[in-house]
């Protein structure tokens, strides 16, 4: 039986052309970019402060910092008490000796936590470490989940955020090609749940190629429909998003409670050797 009570938040993304290498830079391009913006929840994306393609851990090292304590942190900690808001941002995080690309969520204020990205492409093995982990997040106002670009493509890494009551997926993407932007259509249809991703823009040269970041960031309704796209190098995009409450069955076209059917599987997590 489906309860009443869906709570109406205002959602979206900032795109832009990430600077590399330069982290002051990009946080003045967000904190500019936002200056005007109203909403409840925003994603910003991957390794949003130090660009991508780096040719080693030692060249990634010195732009790498603390996910709770360090620079990138506090900035989108004071800014998420600024708007008074949810900020989902992608970093370079150093753990000690080791690297991982990671997703810190701030809220108001407050930090409330981190997503290391779990799966890392054969490119990112030679800097990062995996994440081992899924988790959601509640802002008070929202239960969401993060998923960082090669995350999409693991249908079981979203399953078990929807198994664990995320009401929308968020997602920093870098990416060039068609597929990621296709399979984040699927995974919010499949799931029942919405879904903000935030690619980002701009040419990079590194790792023996060149990259060109496409953007075409997304907002995703839980039926799989693209409700915004972006066309443009720099876009700022929001919308209003109904979401169910807690105990609402998700359903698609196919069945009126998807996550009924997903039950009849045993699903536990990453598992390493």
């Amino acid at each position: 039986m489906k309860t009443t009570g869906a709570t109406q938040i205002i959602t979206g993304y900032f795109q832009f052309p990430v600077a590399f290498k330069r982290p002051e830079f990009n946080c003045q391009t967000i904190a500019d970019g936002l200056k005007d913006a109203e909403f409840d929840l925003l994603v910003l994306p991957e390794m949003c402060t130090t660009g991508y393609l780096f040719d080693s851990k030692e060249e990634l090292l010195p732009f790498a910092d603390c996910a709770q304590t360090g620079a990138f942190a506090g900035f989108l900690q004071d800014l998420s008490a600024q708007k008074q808001a949810t900020l989902v941002a992608g970093m370079v995080e150093r753990d000690g000796e080791n690297l991982y690309n990671t997703a810190i969520v701030v809220s108001r204020g407050k930090w409330l936590g981190k997503q290391r990205k779990c799966h890392i492409t054969d490119l990112e093995k030679k800097l990062f470490e995996e994440g081992d982990r899924w988790q959601c997040f509640d802002d008070g106002k929202i239960r969401f989940g993060v998923l960082i670009c090669f995350d999409l493509w693991l249908p079981e890494a979203a399953r078990l955020l929807a198994l664990d009551g995320a009401k929308l997926y968020c997602c920093p993407v870098n990416y060039g090609g068609p597929w990621t932007g296709d399979i984040m259509r699927v995974r919010a249809m499949e799931n029942g749940l919405p879904l903000v991703s935030c690619n980002r823009t701009g040419v990079e040269s590194g790792l023996q190629m060149d990259a060109r970041f496409c953007g075409e960031s997304q907002i995703i309704d839980a039926a799989g429909n693209k409700l915004v796209q972006s066309r443009q190098e720099t876009s700022l995009e929001l919308t209003q998003l109904s979401i169910g409450p807690k105990g609402e069955a998700q359903g698609n076209v196919m069945c009126s409670d998807l996550l009924k059917e997903a039950r009849r599987y045993t699903l536990s997590g990453p598992v390493y050797r």
